[in-house]
This record gives C-alpha cells, structure tokens and sequence, in this order.
C-alpha cells in the first residue's frame, strides 16, 4: 500500500512500544532426582521444571520423566568394587513422586553401553542371545535380554574356532531362561537391581552352562520394565528406605545468583 494514501501508516512502518523481556529463569525451580536406597549415591541428578500457576502443578510435570544414569555414578567409589562393570552399564529411573524438592524415582531399565557390547564382539566364536520375560515376587513384570559367546576349551586347542553346535545353542539358551527365571521371580524388584549391580546371573549362567560347553562375556545385557503394579506410596517409600531414609534436598546457589544478576540489572536500568 501506498504511503500516501493511508494516513495511519508513516515513512518508518508501525512503531510498537518495545516489550521488557524478563528472564524465563525466575519462573522455574530446581529438583533434587532421588535414587531408590538399592544404590549408594541417592541424590544423583538434578531436574528443572516450571513453578506451578493455578491449576498447572510442578509436581505433574515432573512425574513420569526418565532418567538415564552411569552406573559407576550412583556406587560409591570407596567401596570395593569393579569398576568397569559399573561404568558399562547405564540405569533407567522413572520419577514416579514428589515431596518438597525430590523427585523420587524407581528402577525403569537397564543398558550395557554401546563402546563395552561393541568390545565383546570377536571373531571365530559363536554368539549366543536370549530375551526372557517374567514376573518379581512383588508384581513388576521385567524382559531381561542376556548375550554371551562361545571360547576354546583350553589354550593347548590347535583349532582356530570355537563355534559350536545348534544344538548346543539351544540347550545354553534354555538353561539362561531357568536360571534367570527362577532368580528373577523369587526376588523383589529390589533385590533384582542389586543382582544386576554384581553380575550375579551371568556369572550363574557361566558356571552351569560349562558341562555344555565354555563360554565367556555372559552378560544381561539389558532391563526393560514391561508392566508395573498399580502405583502405591507406601511400597515406593519402603524401595527408599522409609520417611527417614530419603535424603533431604539442599537447595543450590544457582537459583539465588540468578536471582541476584536479575535484581542488579533491574536497579541498572531503573536508574538509567
């Protein structure tokens, strides 16, 4: 349109009075991310969320993420321990309440890392998996996938391979099934997670699948949580210790220094 012929437009366009951005910051909080008392470090990450307004609850926002968590990172490092077993696996943990500023989760999955299944693979040896699902003694229902591979039987061996039959596979991959079945569905949910800490399945699995034949790396590789009981304060307390066991939340400086640069730049401007 023609400048002239339209008398609320000027040469310089419409000119709008300029919006005060704020800082989005001030309208957020912090959370402390509470491991369950399966593992040493509880306080082990830390989420932001926005501050509730009317009807829109932190709380609600924040139930239901997932964390993904080194191993290695939620064990205390004075304890004796093997370490790369620890840092090759990552834990899942599903936010599932909030009281004060923690956010407490529960065991949702777990993974080997990509660079530590990569370094198994070899060749001349035969690889073996399997996925089993079953069922804790308190209602989770977990698919547990376990990967191992065959090795000579002794170093004097002058064959180059160590494959193995079909028929041994099958027979190896039925005894993986038993053993994490019968270990799984005697055992609390707990009590899995602490077994998945020390290997104690695949090193079950090594020793009773050697008559068949000598395998080596036998690891549950990964923890996929199908189905979950119906959510229930009370047991999610108990997988944290009680009231007392869970850690209190310190809050952090971060939010108080943001607060303070806001409030200097504020008093800058107010005496411009």
């Amino acid at each position: 349109m023609a400048v002239g012929k339209n008398k609320r437009l000027s040469k310089g366009g419409k000119r709008s009075q300029k919006r005060k951005v704020g800082d989005t910051m001030l309208g957020k909080e912090w959370y402390d991310v509470v491991a369950p008392s399966a593992f040493t470090v509880r306080q082990c990450a830390k989420t932001i969320c926005n501050k509730s307004k009317g009807t829109a609850l932190a709380a609600d926002s924040l139930k239901g993420r997932i964390f993904e968590v080194c191993l290695g990172d939620l064990m205390s490092k004075g304890e004796e321990n093997d370490d790369k077993v620890y840092k090759a696996r990552n834990m899942r943990l599903k936010a599932e309440e909030v009281q004060g500023r923690s956010v407490l989760t529960n065991f949702y999955g777990m993974s080997m890392t990509t660079d530590a299944l990569k370094v198994l693979f070899k060749k001349w040896v035969t690889l073996i998996e399997g996925h089993f699902e079953c069922k804790t003694s308190d209602g989770y229902t977990l698919r547990l996938f376990a990967i191992t591979f065959t090795r000579k039987s002794a170093e004097e061996q002058q064959q180059r391979n160590a494959h193995c039959q079909s028929s041994h596979v099958k027979k190896i991959r039925q005894k993986m099934g038993e053993i994490i079945m019968r270990t799984v569905t005697k055992s609390t949910l707990e009590k899995v997670v602490r077994n998945l800490q020390q290997e104690v399945m695949g090193k079950e699995i090594n020793k009773a699948c050697n008559s068949i034949y000598q395998l080596s790396d036998v690891n549950i590789r990964k923890v996929k949580v199908i189905k979950t009981p119906k959510a229930d304060v009370t047991r999610l307390l108990e997988a944290h210790g009680g009231q007392d066991g869970i850690p209190k939340s310190v809050e952090g400086g971060r939010q108080k220094m943001v607060a303070a640069v806001v409030e200097e730049t504020e008093n800058a401007e107010a005496e411009d």
